[in-house]
């Protein structure tokens, strides 16, 4: 609570400093409590500042079959939990064009997590500037905020390729078109340059070690959640000084969107949809980013038998950085149609990492060696379609979503042996679907859904039971979830 008084207590600074020195004329203020938060604002629009908070509080049952001599890995569990408590604070200051938002994520014990954060002039429609924090555009699903989707998270595939938070600045606009049959034909574009920040050092995104009776998970977050990856991760308070995944390199991004019927609003469903037969809307995006980062290889590029350990601290340069660079190029391709209720989303992923040698890792003939990843191509897609069988009220919602990550060979830590199906992730299939019940729009609803999760992991045991010297055959993990959440936003 302190946090949050600091907060808005930095924020209405600026107008009492204004106003106690005479630069602005003296106005009244205004204090509304609606049904979505508390606005305070100054009459003559000079100053505006919204404060919500929205909480989800969600009841888990999850159970979890793996393959192998053990089957079930005891991993099932059920209970309780807040997956979200946020405050999002916005407005603007010295008028509508000079904007803000903040956004903070409460988290136990005591700490507050900051996502977005930044500031934006705004002088025209088709000309923004936004400097500080924000999502990375990327994929629709991730910039759609989380309070805003059909069902409760967001799909494996956009777990696996969304890039999260960056600190950078970014150029956005938007621009009318035509005049449609219900609205203006619009585009909107956005490009910035951010810090590059590998989200993890190795760009694993969920592996599985080989032991006696096959595979074993050992962080299953990281697994069924895809943490990590190659991808940009930023959202933590960075020192201003070299770091090994903060690189010297910088991450570039762009998005454009094209709305020929008129706006499809950063929604996944459509709530508040207009009902009239001829009023149909759509629209199709386009995104991607580039950044180099530096990794440490293990069983990737570089493998530790090339200097004769298995510590991942003497595979760096005297100044910490690693020999490895990873040319790292995503894209998306997405769409949304809207139409009397019902919604369809879709997006395509596409990701490619280059490997090349560095400083004195150039002597060695990697090039040659048939066990060390040289590139890879990941790939993914995610269908959902919903629709309110009650108009605003009752929705009903089904999804697919696939990861199909680039399996190469690789060489085993400690003993050598090649491997075959080696990857950087475990190719996922998601099945599911769920019925939420808005009972004041987004505000206020309850969703239940069910999933059903098909993972392969890397590297399994072979047909043959041998552990080297043979094709393997993969692991299946699998996992379902039935999740009733309850949302409320004040």
């Amino acid at each position: 609570m302190r946090v949050l008084l600091l907060a808005a207590a930095l924020l209405l600074a600026p107008a009492l400093l204004a106003a106690e020195e005479g630069l602005v004329a003296p106005t009244t203020t205004d204090t509304t409590l609606g049904e979505k938060g508390l606005t305070l604002g100054t009459s003559d629009d000079w100053f505006k500042l919204n404060l919500t908070t929205a909480t989800q509080f969600r009841l888990t049952y999850h159970d979890t079959r793996a393959e192998g001599a053990r089957g079930d890995n005891g991993r099932d569990f059920i209970n309780f939990s807040f997956p979200g408590i946020r405050t999002f604070i916005h407005g603007h200051f010295f008028g509508p064009e000079f904007q803000y938002r903040l956004w903070l994520v409460w988290s136990w014990p005591g700490t507050v997590r900051v996502e977005d954060c930044f500031f934006r002039w705004a002088p025209e429609e088709y000309f923004n500037i936004t400097a500080g924090q924000m999502r990375v555009p990327a994929t629709w699903e991730y910039l759609v905020d989380h309070e805003h989707t059909g069902l409760p998270d967001r799909a494996i595939a956009d777990e696996a390729f969304t890039q999260g938070w960056g600190k950078g600045i970014s150029i956005s606009g938007r621009l009318n078109l035509y005049k449609a049959a219900f609205d203006d034909a619009l585009l909107t574009w956005e490009v910035g340059i951010f810090n590059g920040v590998l989200a993890s050092p190795d760009g694993a995104q969920g592996r599985g070690t080989i032991g006696a009776d096959g595979v074993h998970v050992s962080d299953q977050k990281k697994t069924e959640h895809f943490d990590g990856g190659f991808r940009n991760t930023d959202w933590k308070i960075n020192a201003e000084s070299f770091g090994q995944l903060v690189d010297g390199q910088m991450m570039v991004a762009a998005r454009v969107e094209f709305h020929p019927m008129g706006e499809v609003f950063r929604h996944m469903v459509d709530l508040g949809t207009t009902e009239d037969s001829a009023a149909w809307f759509f629209m199709v995006g386009l995104a991607a980013n580039w950044m180099s980062a530096r990794i440490d290889g293990y069983t990737s590029f570089l493998d530790a038998i090339y200097y004769n350990s298995n510590a991942a601290a003497s595979l760096a340069s005297a100044s910490g950085r690693k020999f490895v660079d990873a040319q790292i190029f995503h894209a998306t391709a997405d769409g949304h149609f809207r139409w009397i209720g019902l919604s369809v989303n879709w997006a395509l992923h596409y990701r490619t990492v280059n490997f090349s040698a560095r400083g004195r890792l150039k002597q060695f003939n990697l090039a040659q060696d048939t066990s060390l990843a040289k590139s890879v191509t990941d790939r993914g897609a995610t269908i959902d379609v919903g629709y309110f069988i009650l108009h605003d009220k009752l929705l009903i919602a089904a999804r697919f979503s696939v990861v199909d990550f680039d399996e190469f060979k690789s060489t085993e830590v400690g003993t050598g042996n090649r491997i075959d199906g080696d990857s950087f992730g475990a190719d996922s299939y998601e099945y599911g679907g769920g019925v939420t019940w808005f009972l004041h729009g987004d505000n206020l609803k309850l969703q239940l859904d069910y999933r059903y999760v098909a993972q392969q992991l890397p590297h399994g045991r072979s047909k043959s039971g041998a552990l080297a010297g043979t094709v393997r055959v993969s692991d299946w993990r699998n996992f379902q979830e039935i999740r009733l959440q309850l949302q409320w936003i004040f």
